[in-house]
């Protein structure tokens, strides 16, 4: 049987996932999304859009596209709908401002039911799960971030035991990343996709990428 080719969505955000009466999401606005040709699971594009906070660093950065992008969209996400806030917020000034930050420095200091929206009530136990979740979705290596496969059991398993996060990728409001890489990364200007096998570092004399974003605004 034939296997269904890889897809990433490209903007995974809280204004495109929709409720219908039965409050089931549903994901909206697929212009942005992607296939991968045949069997790859990562491309390298020199065009980047999406919206920032929700983009992964290495996407963001160098345009390198894997099914583990829309991962740490989600992962976003995640902290969005426990914390009830968006993932910039200058009104809560410098410290909390940038949510996955934030979300980091509390799991750090073991302070993560700090970020729990009070309205989350008696679920407070598997709402610092998700925290875990959601920071391990946003790791800054590629390889290390669950896929989603993986993080539907983790969602649905009682007796699954979530592995520690070390720190996520996204640092700060405009730029400021913490990357890992992890193997080579060939890069070229010869076209506006090229095939990316076997890696998912990053090139550091990689062009500029042209970039189409929305701002973070845009979130929940």
């Amino acid at each position: 049987m034939k296997r269904p080719r890889k897809e990433s969505f490209r903007d995974i955000k809280a204004s495109n996932i929709l409720l219908d009466e039965k409050l089931y999401p549903k994901i909206s606005d697929f212009g942005l999304a992607r296939l991968f040709p045949g069997e790859d699971t990562h491309v390298q594009t020199f065009r980047i859009s999406g919206t920032h906070g929700y983009m992964a660093p290495e996407y963001a950065m160098r345009g390198d596209l894997s099914v583990k992008t829309d991962v740490f969209s989600y992962g976003v996400l995640v902290l969005e709908i426990v914390s009830g806030r968006k993932n910039h917020d200058v009104k809560l000034g410098s410290e909390k401002a940038d949510l996955l930050s934030y979300a980091w420095k509390l799991y750090q200091g073991g302070k993560t039911m700090d970020l729990i929206d009070q309205s989350i009530g008696k679920y407070n136990g598997e709402a610092a799960m998700c925290i875990q979740l959601g920071l391990l979705c946003c790791q800054a290596s590629v390889v290390e971030r669950p896929d989603m496969n993986s993080v539907h059991l983790m969602l649905s398993s009682d007796s699954f035991t979530l592995p520690r996060p070390s720190k996520p990728g996204l640092q700060g409001r405009v730029g400021k990343w913490n990357t890992t890489t992890t193997s080579a990364l060939t890069n070229t200007n010869a076209s506006s996709a090229t095939r990316v096998s076997g890696g998912s570092s990053f090139v550091e004399d990689y062009s500029r990428n042209s970039i189409s974003t929305s701002s973070f605004d845009e979130g929940r």
